[in-house]
């Protein structure tokens, strides 16, 4: 199975947010705080393109779809909970519960970039250990990407979904030498 990060196609319009509710703090935002969702109005950033997306990605947080696509995502995922929202005046729906995993990446592998005191500080191409791995998911080391399995891949790609790209990931075992 291969693993895939997910980017935005920034050849559509940029879902952002506008506005936030009772002086809510977007340094705050994320998918762990869903409470924090409705405190923000969201908009279209269509300086680059009017064309509007199915699936978005919010600030690196949040990942979502379309509402009209919400019972086809879920066929691939029973686990993915979701949260309605407006962008604009369109309905889109975020998914919430994408789990963050731990000790998934070969970091002898991958392009690692770290701090003076040995923390790390980016990884721009990750290589993935071998395993069994959920439809979509984030990782530890990398707290602004998504990721996805083949599967998820293949559903955006086998019905023209717009909005995302996708980046192949190496997978490999650690190597004890």
């Amino acid at each position: 199975m291969n693993i895939y990060q997910i980017d935005f196609d920034y050849t559509f319009a940029l879902a952002d947010i506008r506005a936030s509710v009772d002086g809510a703090d977007s340094m705050e935002f994320s998918q762990e705080r869903p409470e924090l969702i409705d405190k923000f109005k969201y908009d279209w950033v269509t300086t680059d393109s009017e064309s509007i997306p199915d699936f978005v990605v919010i600030m690196s947080e949040l990942l979502g779809c379309k509402t009209g696509l919400k019972s086809k995502v879920e066929e691939l995922s029973q686990s993915l909970r979701f949260h309605d929202m407006k962008i604009g005046d369109m309905d889109y729906i975020v998914f919430i519960n994408i789990p963050t995993l731990q000790n998934c990446i070969n970091l002898k592998k991958s392009k690692v970039v770290k701090f003076s005191n040995g923390d790390i500080m980016e990884i721009s191409n990750p290589v993935f250990l071998p395993g069994n791995y959920p439809i979509l998911f984030k990782v530890d080391d990398m707290p602004s990407a998504f990721f996805c399995n083949q599967e998820f891949k293949d559903y955006v790609k086998a019905n023209s979904y717009t909005g995302l790209r996708f980046k192949e990931c190496v997978i490999k075992s650690k190597s004890w030498f």
